[in-house]
């Protein structure tokens, strides 16, 4: 192929993805954007209360999201049109997402009272959180299914099924969110516990129509319930084998995001609110980089299932040069925006508006490194199974770096909000320094399928 067929063929592809994936991202960033600001109206302690029980979903699905490493097989297995392969890859993952779910929900479920008052030390607001997250663990129940079939069409370039579905999704939650919390439309008012009813309803009918569209069109993941589990058990040792470490990796990062918002509901509502809002609307910018990340895994991924890793590396290059651009960019936006955004949350303290006005601005300077890890973990790395790698990075970053830094700024030397916010956002700023000698070592380019 010439160089500008291959410049062709990776514009084309990256649009084909990019565009319905950062709209996907745009829905899905947006439920929770909603979801805060509805609660907002209801005080700092609502938003503190949705700031804890949304420490145990981020867990699950970081968890979950090492499950779904196993897309890179399920799109290396596509890419070389082994059918029988990616329909025993993607059963796979849908078992262990079902299971593992189960497992930490059910664990949830009993020690409930107990994880929210770790976050919060206001009984009253930990009574009103076990009433929310009690609702929301049927809601993880549904995720676990529903999240797997999205990965899995996302895997092999089926976006807009999931996109559209999600746009139904969205619009459901966001009329439900409001009739529910204030009571509206003939409703009894339910406060934080109306935006997670509203969210059981929504997730209900987006997975209906998701699973609907994936046998109604015989899409390639449309397996029999008798065969989901026919696969050997030595073809899943294969898949755990690369997959575990991600596991791993998900698993230590969304714990030591845990402990981070432990040392900031340490220091009080207020803290833990703009931790919160920060978390919200640094995930809303970051939506378009998710998008070109997970292009990049797509388009990346199918490179390395041919002999030749060259054009994957070619394409690394490539979306790590789009990458530094479009963060230079979102960063200056997010520094002009910042007051504006800070006024939409009016009924919040003084305490709580002017340091989230300070942290946004932190984000802004920062938000080069987050986007880069983005797109090399998420995208390169994770296309070529180099998951025993970034494991090891997040262990030093998260655990040896960032976390003890937060936690001696909070118990030790009693900083304000705004100084312990960075030396959290140092974790992201360490990774990417590290992470680029992994990058330029091509050493993630790894041929996945030709393993199994």
């Amino acid at each position: 192929m010439s160089s500008s067929e291959s410049h062709t063929e990776f514009r084309q592809n990256l649009i084909k993805l990019v565009i319905p994936t950062v709209l996907q991202m745009l829905i899905g960033n947006s439920f929770s954007l909603v979801n805060t600001l509805m609660v907002g109206g209801l005080g700092d302690t609502a938003i503190a209360v949705v700031a804890a029980v949304g420490q145990i979903g981020f867990i699950l699905s970081m968890i979950l999201s090492g499950v779904y490493g196993i897309t890179a097989f399920i799109t290396q297995f596509h890419g070389k049109g082994d059918r029988a392969s990616t329909q025993k890859a993607f059963s796979l993952m849908l078992t262990s997402s079902i299971g593992i779910t189960l497992v930490l929900a059910g664990a949830v479920c009993v020690f409930r009272h107990g994880i929210l008052t770790a976050f919060i030390n206001d009984e009253e607001a930990v009574a009103y959180g076990v009433h929310y997250l009690t609702i929301l663990l049927a809601v993880y129940l549904i995720h676990s299914v529903k999240d797997a079939f999205g990965q899995a069409l996302g895997s092999i370039g089926l976006v807009t099924p999931t996109l559209i579905v999600g746009i139904i999704s969205m619009s459901v939650n966001v009329i439900l969110d409001y009739a529910l919390i204030y009571g509206k439309f003939g409703f009894p008012a339910y406060g934080v516990e109306g935006a997670a009813y509203a969210t059981l309803v929504s997730s209900v009918i987006s997975s209906v129509a998701l699973i609907g569209y994936v046998y109604a069109r015989k899409a390639v993941f449309n397996i029999p319930f008798k065969s989901l589990f026919s696969f050997k058990l030595s073809f899943a040792r294969s898949l755990y084998r690369t997959t575990m470490p991600l596991v791993l990796h998900e698993g230590l990062w969304s714990v030591g995001n845990m402990l981070y918002a432990v040392a900031f509901g340490y220091m009080g509502v207020t803290a833990l609110a703009t931790f919160q809002l920060s978390r919200t609307f640094n995930g809303y910018f970051m939506m378009g980089i998710f998008g070109f990340a997970y292009a990049a895994k797509v388009m990346i991924g199918q490179k390395l299932s041919h002999e030749d890793p060259s054009e994957a590396i070619l394409y690394g290059r490539k979306f790590t040069k789009i990458t530094v651009v479009i963060a230079l960019l979102v960063s200056a936006a997010v520094a002009v925006s910042s007051p504006f955004i800070v006024k939409l949350f009016g009924n919040t303290s003084e305490e709580v508006k002017t340091a989230f006005g300070h942290v946004m601005l932190i984000q802004s300077l920062v938000l080069t490194a987050y986007f880069l890890n983005n797109v090399w973990i998420v995208g390169l790395f994770r296309a070529g199974g180099d998951n025993v790698y970034t494991m090891k990075l997040i262990l030093v970053t998260t655990w040896f770096i960032s976390l003890p830094l937060v936690f001696a700024g909070v118990y030790l030397f009693h900083w304000p909000v705004e100084w312990v916010y960075v030396v959290f956002a140092l974790e992201e700023v360490s990774k990417a320094c590290i992470g680029f000698f992994r990058y330029r070592s091509n050493k993630w380019a790894k041929n996945l399928a030709q393993s199994i």
